[in-house]
């Protein structure tokens, strides 16, 4: 008997700060039937950054889509914002950055360098740092949509051969009380919508597969600001 097309738990769980190494993770169980878990998370890490690993650092999403698209994988980048939103942040990350936060609700998360830190005392990664974006923009291996909704997307594409990866507000999603100095930053799959529920995978202590309502979602993803972006993945090997 042969294995399963895909696996069906397939989501490891994860160190606290590396939900997005571990989404990574299960992105390669289920499509390519591995088994990275805990144990697996600084060497997967490590290829994902490819090259821009260093100690104190975790996986931004934009890498970890980068990287997806380099395995081989199918990659659509998906997001609320224009086009030239996203040259705008390009050519002056600085500016677009000071604009974008200025009424940010956190800024203790943002320090004078431009740093974005998780906590006051654990990881952090630079915000203007605009190289993983400038390399899925100028990629033509992956596909770019601008100025779309979440749920249509999700219900227009969903399938079997197809992830979703969302950034979002742990907070929100789970509609919990924000703790000091915890940003609630979180990444977690997805892999379709239905009877306003998308079937979310977090790599979290929590049920696998959990069908969280619409509007818990969207303002998990909207949380820090109204624009939000995600990515589509799809296997490429039949």
């Amino acid at each position: 008997m042969g294995y399963p097309k895909y696996q069906i738990n397939f989501m490891p769980e994860s160190y606290y700060w590396y939900c997005s190494t571990a989404c990574f993770m299960g992105v390669l169980n289920y499509f390519w039937y591995t088994q990275f878990n805990m144990k697996d998370t600084r060497d997967v890490m490590k290829i994902a950054k490819m090259g821009r690993y260093t100690k104190d650092s975790w996986l931004d999403e934009v890498e970890m889509w980068y990287a997806l698209s380099r395995l081989w994988f199918q990659v659509t980048y998906a997001t609320s914002w224009t086009r030239e939103n996203e040259l705008a942040y390009i050519n002056d990350p600085v500016w677009y950055m000071t604009k974008k936060y200025e009424n940010f609700a956190h800024k203790e998360f943002l320090s004078e360098d431009w740093t974005r830190k998780n906590s006051a005392w654990w990881r952090s990664f630079n915000i203007y740092d605009t190289i993983p974006t400038k390399q899925i923009l100028e990629s033509d291996e992956i596909e770019k949509l601008y100025e779309i909704d979440l749920v249509s997307i999700v219900k227009k594409y969903q399938n079997d051969d197809t992830l979703f990866i969302l950034p979002l507000n742990w907070y929100a999603l789970y509609d919990q009380n924000p703790q000091e100095w915890i940003s609630g930053w979180h990444v977690v799959l997805c892999k379709g919508y239905e009877n306003w529920m998308f079937e979310i995978y977090d790599p979290g202590p929590y049920k696998k597969p959990d069908f969280i309502p619409e509007k818990r979602v969207m303002a998990a993803m909207q949380y820090l600001f109204p624009e939000y972006d995600f990515i589509m993945v799809k296997n490429n090997v039949l």
